[in-house]
């Protein structure tokens, strides 16, 4: 029995729109990393910022679950990724109906015994009403009311996902394995948590919206449900484990007979754990591979790291001593292609890294398995209880030893990690550089007048046939200071604001694209339009100021788009996807876009590449599309439904993921991609096409920059003036430039260090006459100096201070000699300490000095017996500190 299909065929059967799985990597979510349930993809229709494209859908949709990585293999039931099937409602149909559907499917059309079936309701509580509703309809369907147990908030109630926000009661279909299963009791029921039940489907009523302080009924009432495949497989085969259904029996038999070759002394248990945890695993790699992740030490990446590396490890446990995890893969792409086409797409891509990964992790398993049993046996043999976090960061740092690796195989060996500690070492070391440009996102504080307004003035974008179009200012919000606005019904001279109209031409900011600039204007009066954003779905927002006049609401008026400045925006927008032809052509069809930002004097491209980009790739692309900017070749844009855009191997971005139709843009007959924004009709438009700089913004994720047409002729006549400035400047033909600045920086760093020798010697020179130095002398000397007040005290750092006190000392032949050098550079006090051979024979030690002499200054100090520095924030203690050395090393 093909589950997924029944599920779907019986929802479609119903009028329910049945949609593809999402991606594991969310789109515009910046709450989670990975696609977690079902309703993820779902989120705008239930927040009410973006309309569905039916009030009723289907789907099987991929998930993953970080918070699970550490239970599987523990338990009969936990997974990293799988798969839920789920009904949802916007608006439509209930509870009453979602309760019949889920109970019909399951009875009558999967077959289960309805008398093995219990039911969960909300019980009420925290100033919500008990689900009574849910209660009687489950009842009608003829659950007997013995076999409903009511639940508190914690177990039947969902939401808000935020502070405040849509929420609701829950309910659940559990299967009774029976009484001969779990903990046996004659009171057992859901609530027990020993096994015997098992909850296969989640019905999510979505009916109140809370404040803050009261939970509202919504007008508007949602459904959403989930089913877990893996588990009404389970249920459906007679196992009480997910990992003995079909589902997973190939990869088991596999890895099993990888194992029977390998050499292992692993327990039962043992041996049933890590058999477990790589059939999980191996089936979530590829999953999230053709979903774009890619290994790295952070994000999403990480996490793929993280059960590559569990898999290999456990691998290992089993006794396998080669790479194995592509057999599996290969396994898992035959078993489940069909359904998920990318994983076959991905394969050759996705084989190589896994590869890549596993002969990585394989010499890092080895060198910090042997550094962290060691430590290990040296716990047991100290009778502690918790491993020191400096060395499970040591492992972590300098042997690329995962942590919870690290914790994994100390609780195996019923030891732990304090990982507080552990993570301040970590916060400590990373300093993260990177921009933080996601999981930043505020909620406009005005959305719920935007979403009643979506709902009774939905406005009409006629921007991609027009740039000026007659309509009717239908809302105006007044800005009364930073992001506080009010409605009103009209804006006076001076005044900020935003416009919205019945029907616009203005491009709202989108896929990357910013917002249309412009005018809307009548006789007498003009509002400029700086920027236009989409709020909430159906609803675009003109953001300006008043310039003259007065705008008020109803009146007819001209809505103006700056057609210059989206002519420059559209020749930005359609070099992206030139851009990502040619990258795709140069560096391999896996490289994929993860964003873009695109202005009008120039763009940004970012995309995820398992590989760096040479000169030469960089010189190939711009060629590349330069050519087809001469080519003048054609740009066509045309709607057509998913399946065929899909069938013509239109790539799908961000913005068209769901809906009966989707927007194709197609130049000539390479680059075909799914796309809202706007675009020139023919390539030649771009005129000129030049890349400014690319680089990595993350692992494995980088960014190019790049402009278009004049701004890209301006930008090649603002370097050729530069060239030829300094072509004049340095009195040479340009093509001689790089040799005469190379000769010049070769002048430059030989005069530098010409004039160091000359500023090291003078300031010897100047302390050997301040002590009235005598090479016959063989008593004890104590040369000590300040020089932040000598002339050339400001050049010289703590290494020429060195170079100072080395010279000095092979000038008394290395007798009895100690100096103290202190100096201020770059405002921070420096203070050096040498000794010769025969002083730290008789017990001086300049380090211990030093550290001494570091308190003073406010900082630490420290190093050898014979050479040690000290530092810190305190130059005007520099003196003493000074005097503090002398008078150490004369008591020694």
């Amino acid at each position: 029995m093909d589950i997924r299909e029944k599920f779907l065929k019986y929802f479609e059967d119903r009028e329910h729109l049945i949609l593809r799985s999402a991606s594991l990597v969310p789109e515009d979510d910046p709450s989670v990393l990975l696609t977690t349930a079902g309703m993820q993809p779902f989120k705008p229709y239930y927040l009410g910022v973006k309309k569905p494209p039916k009030t009723r859908i289907a789907t099987v949709q991929k998930c993953f679950r970080t918070s699970d990585i550490d239970s599987v293999g523990y338990t009969e039931r936990h997974l990293t990724f799988f798969e839920m099937l789920g009904n949802f409602s916007f608006g439509d149909y209930f509870k009453k109906e979602a309760i019949h559907y889920a109970l019909d499917f399951v009875v009558n059309h999967l077959g289960l015994d309805i008398e093995n079936l219990w039911v969960a309701v909300f019980k009420g509580g925290a100033a919500l009403p008990r689900d009574e509703e849910a209660l009687r309809y489950w009842v009608d369907e003829g659950i007997p009311r013995e076999r409903i147990v009511e639940l508190g908030k914690s177990e039947n109630f969902w939401g808000p996902a935020g502070e405040t926000g849509p929420c609701g009661p829950c309910t659940e279909i559990y299967y009774d394995y029976g009484p001969d299963y779990g903990c046996k009791s004659k009171q057992c029921n859901p609530s027990c948590d020993c096994g015997r039940f098992l909850e296969i489907w989640n019905l999510v009523f979505t009916q109140y919206n809370f404040n803050g302080t009261d939970y509202v009924e919504l007008p508007s009432k949602n459904i959403d449900t989930g089913m877990g495949l893996e588990r009404i497989a389970a249920v459906l085969e007679g196992k009480s484990s997910v990992f003995d259904t079909k589902l997973f029996k190939k990869i088991i038999t596999r890895t099993e007979e990888l194992a029977e070759k390998g050499n292992h002394d692993l327990s039962e248990v043992e041996y049933k754990r890590a058999i477990r945890v790589i059939a999980d695993h191996s089936r979530a790699i590829y999953f999230l591979i053709s979903d774009g992740v890619i290994p790295a030490n952070e994000s999403r990446g990480y996490i793929l790291r993280r059960i590559i590396r569990r898999a290999v490890r456990f691998g290992k446990l089993l006794g396998i001593k080669k790479h194995f995890l592509n057999q599996l893969g290969e396994i898992l792409i035959s078993e489940y292609g069909k359904s998920y086409p990318r994983l076959t797409e991905k394969k050759e891509f996705a084989f190589k890294m896994v590869n890549d990964e596993e002969e990585r992790f394989s010499k890092t398993l080895k060198q910090g398995s042997k550094v962290l049993m060691s430590a290990i046996e040296a716990l047991k043999s100290s009778k502690n209880d918790y491993i020191n976090p400096r060395d499970a960061f040591r492992l972590y740092d300098t042997y690329g030893f995962p942590v919870e690796l690290t914790r994994e195989i100390l609780q195996e060996n019923n030891l732990r990690l304090d990982m507080d500690k552990f993570n301040h070492y970590l916060k400590q070391h990373v300093v993260r550089s990177k921009e933080k440009t996601t999981f930043d996102k505020k909620i406009d504080q005005k959305i719920d007048l935007y979403r009643e307004l979506a709902k009774t003035h939905p406005v009409e974008f006629v921007g991609y046939q027009k740039l000026n179009f007659s309509t009717r200012i239908i809302q105006i919000l007044r800005q009364q200071s930073g992001d506080k606005f009010m409605p009103v019904d009209e804006l006076k001279p001076g005044q900020a604001g935003e416009v919205l109209l019945k029907a616009t031409p203005f491009y709202a900011e989108k896929g990357g694209q910013i917002g249309d600039k412009g005018r809307i204007f009548a006789e007498g009066s003009m509002f400029e339009v700086k920027d236009t954003q989409v709020p909430v779905e159906g609803i675009y927002v003109h953001k300006g100021r008043v310039k003259e006049g007065t705008l008020t609401t109803g009146d007819e008026v001209e809505a103006e788009v700056d057609v210059s400045f989206r002519k420059d925006i559209s020749k930005n927008h359609t070099a992206t996807h030139l851009l990502h032809w040619a990258l795709r052509t140069v560096l391999g069809q896996e490289v994929n876009q993860s964003g873009s930002y695109v202005d009008r004097d120039r763009f940004r491209f970012d995309f995820i590449s398992y590989q760096t980009p040479k000169k030469e790739d960089l010189e190939r692309i711009e060629l590349l599309i330069n050519a087809k900017i001469q080519n003048n070749d054609l740009v066509k844009v045309f709607e057509t439904t998913q399946d065929y855009a899909r069938e013509i191997g239109a790539i799908a971005l961000f913005d068209e993921k769901y809906g009966d139709f989707v927007r194709v843009v197609e130049i000539d007959n390479y680059s075909r991609e799914l796309c809202g924004g706007t675009h020139v009709r023919r390539t030649g438009e771009l005129g000129l096409f030049k890349i400014i700089s690319e680089g990595s913004i993350g692992a494995n994720t980088r960014r190019i920059e790049a402009v278009t047409g004049f701004h890209a002729l301006n930008l090649l006549n603002r370097k050729a003036e530069l060239t030829l400035g300094i072509s004049r400047t340095l009195g040479v033909e340009e093509a001689e430039i790089i040799n005469e600045l190379e000769n010049l920086k070769n002048n430059y760093e030989q005069a530098k260090t010409q004039l160091e020798t000359l500023n090291i010697r003078m300031a010897r020179d100047q302390i050997l006459s301040e002590f009235n130095y005598s090479p016959q002398d063989k008593k004890l000397k104590i040369l000590y100096y300040n020089l932040s007040n000598s002339s050339n005290g400001p050049e010289l750092d703590a290494d020429s201070l060195a170079a100072v006190g080395d010279q000095i000392k092979d000038l008394y032949h290395q007798k009895s000699t100690a100096v103290i050098l202190g100096n201020v550079f770059d405002k921070k006090p420096v203070l050096l300490i040498q000794a010769t051979h025969d002083l730290v024979k008789g017990g001086l030690h300049c380090g211990k000095i030093a550290r001494d002499a570091g308190k003073i200054l406010g900082g630490g100090g420290g190093g050898k017996p014979d050479f040690a520095q000290s530092g810190g924030s305190k130059p005007e203690k520099l003196d003493e500190a000074i005097n503090l050395a002398k008078t150490r090393i004369e008591e020694k």
